[in-house]
């Protein structure tokens, strides 16, 4: 079995240089990567409408109510 002599401290601190490190490389393909979209949007056709249950929509959006338990029907005995 293989021992790990990394702290707490220091596997936090490569966590958080790794998640910096993401955001850049996502922050750096963001660009070319609308730009596809853009291409294939226009090449397609590709409406809103067909691309609804993909895209960020404004606002908090619907909420749905939650449904309230039926009611328990009582049953009684008549004598």
């Amino acid at each position: 079995m293989m021992t790990d002599t990394r702290t707490i401290e220091q596997i936090e601190a490569e966590v958080s240089e790794l998640l910096k490190l993401k955001e850049q490389k996502l922050d750096a393909s963001k660009a070319a990567d609308l730009e596809t979209v853009k291409k294939l949007c226009k090449q397609h056709g590709f409406t809103a409408t067909n691309l609804r249950g993909f895209l960020a929509t404004k606002g908090k959006g619907k909420t749905v109510a939650k449904k309230k338990p039926a009611a328990k029907k009582t049953t009684s005995k008549k004598s």
